[in-house]
């Protein structure tokens, strides 16, 4: 036999559940009461008792038949296990004159059970366990006249009492029930409503572009929600952006040196130009070679995770690597004072960082670029024109023009790697002139 799969609802699972709890604590609390009302039964039954002696005490206590009739207060329903043994207390001895035990059983108090009952009978309220059932009964005795009377009520009495109130408890919880599920039902289908909301923002957002906001209107976790998809909604939005704005940069950036290449081979070729010329299509194969490096570098990014333990990275000697790489090919006087700065992350990546942000000021310094690194800080300093001030409290994105020029993917790719790695970049321009890069770790500040 096949088994069918059933899928529910959001709003079934949830009505559901609630609805089941609803249930159970429904049963869970009538199981309580009944337990409850037992007890409560039995003190209301000895009330009654109490109340009939009262009432009839007027005419026990001068030894006349009390009338069941006299018990005015109640009603036919509370009478009909109602019992009445009268006599008189003679030489230690119960002596019955009257007694009206039908409305019990005819049987009950009959024979041995009469006789063992008023053997052990005592004043006040008393049970006594019958074969047919529980006997409560209150009895009282007049010191003078030595009078008594019993009144006694069976257990149907208690059965009814407890049936009676339980029928009421049932009638307050069921209806309080039909009440509580429309509620339920409401708070779901509104609950379902705006999760349906959220449900086709996020299906439509790639559709619109990501450019529809959407935040719901409650005020509790679904909210909470609607603002995180928000805020990833923006931050797709911004990525898409800048991939579309990357994409022809690169493009551009590519097709310049390409076409120097192409033209300056087929200038060979054609013996319009010495071959000597071809330095040129090396430089610009070596300006493509970097740019590609770059490109890979910034794409190995979106993958570079955290599935390994960081490295304790010492970046004196990462400086002292790159300027040592970087000192020979430029007029540039590199100024070094260096002391042992611990960052952790990836050797290979800290590397990356530097390189860039040497080859970002060996493009704009004037004669002059000065290295510092201490504990948990490095600052990269070069000697060239100010930086723009939107600059200075932003991250840098790919290709992101200024009025000095482009930032290519090299700064981009240093702000991605310093995030990563939970530092802090920031950029100053210097009063003396010249603009220092500084990276630090986040709690030490700047």
């Amino acid at each position: 036999m096949v088994e069918k799969n059933v899928k529910r609802s959001i709003s079934a699972k949830i009505f559901l559940t609630l609805f089941s709890s609803i249930i159970l604590l429904f049963f869970l609390i009538l199981l309580i009461m009944v337990l409850a009302l037992k007890n409560l039964a039995t003190k209301e039954s000895y009330y009654r008792l109490n109340n009939y002696v009262n009432i009839s005490a007027p005419l026990w206590l001068e030894g006349k038949k009390v009338d069941k009739n006299i018990m005015v207060f109640d009603r036919e329903n509370a009478l009909v296990n109602l019992g009445i043994i009268q006599g008189k207390y003679v030489n230690d001895t119960l002596v019955i004159y009257d007694q009206e035990l039908i409305q019990i059983d005819e049987n009950l108090l009959s024979n041995n059970d009469l006789n063992t009952f008023l053997g052990q009978v005592k004043v006040g309220n008393n049970v006594f366990e019958s074969s047919k059932g529980d006997i409560f009964y209150s009895c009282s005795i007049d010191v003078v006249s030595q009078n008594f009377i019993i009144f006694l009520i069976d257990d149907t009495y208690q059965t009814y009492f407890i049936k009676n109130i339980v029928l009421n408890i049932v009638i307050v919880l069921t209806l309080s029930l039909i009440l509580l599920g429309l509620v339920t039902s409401l708070w779901v289908s509104r609950l379902v409503k705006r999760i349906k909301n959220l449900q086709v923002h996020i299906t439509s957002m790639h559709k619109e572009k990501y450019e529809k906001p959407y935040l719901d209107t409650g005020d509790d976790e679904i909210r909470e929600l609607s603002e995180s998809i928000e805020k990833l909604r923006v931050e797709i939005k911004n990525n898409e952006t800048t991939k579309r704005e990357m994409l022809q940069n690169v493009s551009h950036d590519f097709k310049t040196p390409i076409a120097v290449i192409k033209n300056y081979a087929e200038a060979i070729v054609d013996g319009v130009i010495d071959s000597s010329e071809a330095e040129i299509i090396v430089k610009q194969s070596d300006l493509l070679k970097s740019k590609v490096n770059q490109l890979l570098q910034y794409n190995r990014l979106e993958y570079l995770s955290k599935d390994k333990p960081f490295e304790k990275v010492n970046m004196k000697d990462v400086v002292t690597e790159v300027v040592n790489n970087n000192k020979l090919n430029n007029n540039i006087n590199f100024i070094l004072n260096l002391e042992d700065c611990i960052f952790e992350g990836y050797r290979e990546n800290f590397v990356t960082i530097v390189e860039n942000i040497v080859d970002n000021a060996l493009r704009y310094a004037k004669t002059t670029i000065k290295i510092t690194t201490k504990t948990n800080k490095m600052t990269i300093y070069n000697d060239g024109e100010p930086i723009e001030d939107k600059f200075l409290n932003t991250t840098f994105k790919p290709y992101e023009k200024g009025s000095k020029g482009v930032f290519g993917l090299g700064m981009s790719i240093v702000q991605k790697t310093v995030d990563f790695f939970n530092l802090k970049l920031k950029v100053y321009n210097e009063n003396t002139g010249g603009v220092s890069f500084v990276i630090s770790k986040e709690k030490e500040g700047l």
